[in-house]
């Protein structure tokens, strides 16, 4: 159980560019034929900070049960951040 934290950092020529990404939380039961419980979460932190919640909820029912983060390669925000202007820069 844990939480994968892939937020991309790209170095552009006009700044720094951020990518987060779609994460799945996927809680698996063991059950005659098998079950998922699965959520969509804008980011892995926010899927991170949801599992341990959602998780033990299951766990006493189903001792079994597996919960992890998945990444999609689905982009859910992009950040622009330009870069600081040198300071004594004259226009």
């Amino acid at each position: 159980m844990g939480s994968c934290n892939r937020t991309k950092t790209l170095q552009a020529k006009k700044g720094i560019e951020q990518m987060t990404f779609f994460t799945l939380l996927s809680i698996s039961l063991t059950l005659e034929g098998g079950s998922n419980f699965e959520q969509m979460y804008a980011s892995a932190k926010e899927c991170g900070d949801a599992l341990p919640a959602i998780y033990y909820e299951y766990y006493p029912h189903f001792p079994d049960a597996m919960g992890q983060c998945l990444q999609t390669d689905k982009i859910s925000s992009i950040t622009i951040k330009p870069k600081l202007r040198p300071e004594g820069l004259k226009l």
